[in-house]
C-alpha cells in the first residue's frame, strides 16, 4: 500500500487556503513537478515526503489524527477502526505468520484502536508508518478482557513465563476458552509492565498489588487477530499514514511524561495493596 500523497496535499491545501503556485513553493517544489505528481506521472521521494510531512505538522496541522477522524466518522455501524504501528512497510497482505510467539496471545496480528497508541511501538523508527484498517467486527468471533486475574496470567503464559504452572486447572481452563476464538481484545502491555508482571510470578507481591500497578500505564486496547481466515473475511486496509520526524519527537516527550506518571503510580498501588490478594502460588497451585 502506498501513502495516498495526492490526498494529503488536498487536505493541506484546503485547511491552509493556499493556491497551487503557493502550495509547489511550500512543497518547496517547481508547479510543474507538484503537477506531474498530482497526475500520477511522478513518484515523491521519501525525502519529499518527509519534508511535506514536516512541514504540514509544524504548521499545526496533524493529517494522521484528521485522517483518523475522517475515518472513524465514516465507517459503518459494527465496523472499528484500527491501527498497527510497522518498522518499515507491511509486505504482501497481513498475516499472523510473521508474528513472534512469545507475544501477549503468542503468534497473531496486532492491532491498536488509536493512532497514537499504535505509534508508540514505532516511534524510534526512521522509516516506520501507521496503517488504518476496518475491522468489520460481526465476522469474529470475540473474547475481550479487561486488566483482570485472566489477563494476567494469559500475557505470562504466552510469554513462556508459566512452566512451573503447566498442570493448574485454572490455567487450562483459561486457555480452552481461547480455542475457538478469532479476535482478543485486552488491554495493551508495556516494557514497564512486565517488570511488575516478574514480580508478581516470581512470589515478591500479590495480584491486587500487580493489577493495580499494571492499570498504570494507561496505553489502551489491543486487537489481536490469531488467524489469517478471519484477517482476510474481517479486516480491510484504509491508508497507510508517513509517520514524519517532527510528529515523532512529539510524541517522545509525550510518553516521557505519561511514563513518569505511571511509575509514581506503581509505587503507590505497590503499597497502597501490599499484603492483599493473592500470590502466584495460591492462583495457579495444582490443584486450583
Amino acid at each position: 500500500m502506498l501513502y495516498d500523497f495526492k490526498k494529503d496535499m488536498l487536505y493541506c491545501k484546503i485547511v491552509l487556503n493556499m493556491s497551487d503556485n503557493v502550495f509547489a513553493s511550500f512543497l518547496g517544489v517547481s508547479r510543474m513537478t507538484l503537477n506531474r505528481i498530482e497526475n500520477s506521472l511522478e513518484t515523491p521521494s521519501f525525502e519529499l515526503l518527509s519534508s511535506f510531512y514536516c512541514k504540514a505538522y509544524e504548521k499545526g496541522i496533524n493529517l494522521n489524527r484528521l485522517k483518523e477522524e475522517m475515518h472513524s466518522s465514516s465507517l459503518p455501524s459494527g465496523h472499528i477502526l484500527l491501527f498497527h504501528g510497522a518498522k518499515e512497510d507491511l509486505i504482501g497482505d497481513p498475516s499472523t505468520k510473521f508474528s513472534k510467539k512469545n507475544k501477549d496471545f503468542g503468534q497473531g496480528f496486532y492491532l491498536g484502536e488509536t493512532y497514537m497508541q499504535s505509534d508508540s511501538f514505532v516511534v524510534e523508527n526512521e522509516k516506520s508508518c501507521i496503517y488504518m484498517f476496518d475491522f468489520d467486527a460481526s465476522k469474529a468471533r470475540i473474547k475481550e478482557y479487561t486488566i483482570s486475574n485472566e489477563w494476567m496470567l494469559l500475557i505470562a503464559y504466552f510469554r513462556g513465563r508459566l512452566k512451573d504452572y503447566a498442570n493448574s486447572r485454572y490455567l487450562k481452563q483459561l486457555l480452552e476458552e481461547l480455542a475457538d476464538i478469532d479476535v482478543v481484545i485486552a488491554p495493551i502491555a508495556d516494557n514497564t509492565m512486565y517488570q511488575t508482571l516478574d514480580e508478581f510470578l516470581e512470589g515478591k507481591i500479590t495480584d491486587l498489588q500487580c493489577l493495580n500497578a499494571l492499570s498504570a500505564s494507561r496505553l489502551g486496547k489491543q486487537y489481536v487477530f490469531l488467524n489469517d481466515h478471519v484477517i482476510k473475511d474481517a479486516l480491510s486496509p484504509l491508508e497507510k499514514c508517513f509517520y514524519c520526524k517532527s510528529e515523532r519527537h512529539d510524541y517522545r516527550l509525550y510518553r516521557l511524561k505519561e511514563s513518569e506518571i505511571g511509575k509514581n503510580k506503581v509505587k503507590l498501588a505497590l503499597r497502597e495493596y501490599a499484603g492483599k490478594g493473592r500470590y502466584i502460588e495460591d492462583l495457579l497451585d495444582e490443584e486450583n
